[in-house]
């Protein structure tokens, strides 16, 4: 497990389409949790995990504090912001040995694996931020 720059794929014409159905399909979802399940929580921090098998998706979450994400295993990953948020939708790259990457408060969006391996990762979500 590393740190390194997010990486990012290339938006074809045939995933922009995917994403955008996505998107208005899934318009009235109600905003849910960042991830699947809480392993650990104390007054520092919430400790996450979620597991998306390819096609799966995060419910419509916002990050409410700073998180870092470590990521074990995946190959693409969408991330899916409403209609009318600033944030466009991106497709990350998950880099052979996982990656550990910072999020931002603020973002809301939903987690879509678009590939073709099992993703998963665990969400260090920071309470004080």
């Amino acid at each position: 497990m590393f740190y390194s720059e997010p990486q990012y794929a290339e938006i074809t014409p045939d995933m922009k389409e995917r994403l955008e159905r996505f998107r208005e399909e899934h318009a009235d979802d109600p905003v849910g949790n960042v991830a699947d399940h809480v392993l650990f929580e104390d007054d520092n921090v919430r400790i996450w995990e979620m597991k998306l098998e390819p096609g799966e998706a995060s419910d419509l979450h916002h990050h409410e504090h700073d998180y870092y994400l470590v990521i074990f295993s995946g190959d693409l990953v969408a991330g899916i912001p409403p209609k009318g948020h600033p944030m466009e939708p991106f497709v990350g790259v998950v880099p052979e040995k996982g990656n550990t990457v910072p999020v931002p408060k603020g973002g809301t969006e939903w987690a879509l694996n678009v590939g073709e391996k099992t993703y998963h990762e665990i969400l260090i979500e920071l309470k004080g931020s």
